[in-house]
């Protein structure tokens, strides 16, 4: 009677997708749920690096079709099954993938978004398996709600994790919404014998929300699974170059604090995050100072880069119930061991028509510029000069 239960439900929500509607599950206590984005674009890059024997430091402009510029492309399923006296069962299986090639995407994982099944009631909800921690869950006060991947690299290369980074081998606990506050914690287990701290991830976070107004804030930190090495419970932006420590040494540290308020069709947000690596080194007696051959050494995450601040604002208009308008700068400052401050800012502009609910098309723009440090590009496409252009255009499937 069970299996007879879930084929109905299965059943049901694939005639939602097929038919044309946004898979939901709605008045029911349970049932299943298929979802999902597809988001290919078209982009122009000028400046991309280029290297040659003759020229290490050459650029040129690339045309290219990407993925996930304003969202990831992925497939998903939820489920809910009511087990009584206000109790819940939960799953969600999420893939990512690349809508220009069908590639896996969350370095080829089948179910790299997300793979978590957990149980929620009145004090609360624990989920279990590979999550994101509440850093993610503050993304409204920053540009990657709107931008997307756009602003991926000037957030230290996602050190930061505002573009949402996952935890393996983890458990984490949101608490019910009380007041308009939700709190949240998250450990990922290392899993390495002989050091419960090796690879260790730790996180925790809150936010309170009262009509136009929110505002949180989120903290989450990492450790080396052995000496020198970098991996983990958490995939947390790339890895750092600042693995110079023993094993369980803290390698990451990173805050957000940020808060949005809508005021009729304009939605205004700012935050300020911080990434720390706290062994973080010297880059080398004669890297003294950034030069365009000491490259990546003095960049996001680099061998020497001990802290980034970052700051981020932005608004968001509707000028028609189908047509935003979207801008958003974000700068930073980069501290480097024994050399001086580096700096990077970059500005975002976009128009996001919606065709359907569920059908919209983009054009966004954006220039990074960088002084005293490698430009880490636009997207994907790093930079050899100390700014970068990118004009992409897109269209933005859900179902």
């Amino acid at each position: 009677m069970k299996k007879y239960a879930l084929a109905i439900s299965l059943s049901a929500a694939g005639m939602s997708v097929f038919g044309g509607a946004h898979a939901q599950t709605t008045g029911a206590s349970s049932g299943v749920t298929i979802y999902g984005i597809i988001n290919p674009s078209l982009t122009y890059t000028d400046k991309v690096a280029n290297a040659t024997p003759s020229n290490p430091t050459g650029t040129g402009a690339r045309l290219s079709m990407d993925t996930a510029v304003a969202q990831g492309s992925r497939i998903g399923f939820k489920g809910v099954e009511d087990l009584g006296g206000g109790l819940k069962a939960l799953f969600t299986l999420e893939n990512g993938f690349n809508a220009d090639t069908g590639q896996l995407a969350q370095g080829g994982l089948f179910f790299g978004r997300t793979a978590i099944v957990g149980l929620s009631g009145g004090m609360g909800t624990v989920y279990l398996g590979r999550q994101k921690d509440y850093i993610d869950d503050l993304s409204s006060y920053n540009g990657a709600l709107d931008f997307g991947s756009l602003v991926n690299n000037i957030h230290a290369l996602n050190l930061d994790r505002t573009q949402g980074s996952r935890v393996n081998n983890s458990v984490r606990y949101n608490s019910p919404v009380m007041g308009g506050v939700t709190l949240s914690a998250l450990y990922g287990f290392g899993e390495q014998a002989g050091s419960t701290g090796a690879g260790q991830s730790f996180g925790v976070g809150g936010s309170y929300s009262n009509g136009p107004l929110s505002f949180g804030a989120a903290y989450f930190q990492n450790k080396l699974t052995a000496t020198n090495t970098f991996t983990g419970s958490s995939d947390s932006g790339i890895a750092p170059g600042a693995t110079t420590g023993s094993i369980a040494s803290t390698s990451l540290k990173t805050f957000l604090i940020g808060g949005s308020y809508k005021l009729g069709d304009v939605r205004m947000y700012g935050s300020f995050s911080q990434v720390k690596q706290p062994l973080a080194v010297a880059a080398g007696a004669a890297m003294t100072g950034f030069t365009a051959a000491s490259g990546a050494a003095f960049t996001f995450g680099g061998v020497n880069n001990s802290k980034v601040n970052l700051v981020d604002f932005g608004v968001n208009y509707n000028v028609t119930p189908t047509t935003q308008l979207l801008a958003n700068f974000v700068t930073t400052r980069s501290k480097f061991v024994g050399a001086k401050d580096g700096k990077a800012s970059q500005v975002s502009l976009g128009v996001d028509y919606f065709l359907s609910k569920r059908t919209d098309l983009y054009l966004f723009y954006a220039n990074i510029r960088s002084s005293d440090m490698f430009n880490p590009g636009l997207y994907v496409a790093p930079g050899a000069s100390n700014t970068q252009n990118v004009l992409t255009a897109g269209i933005r499937h859900k179902f």
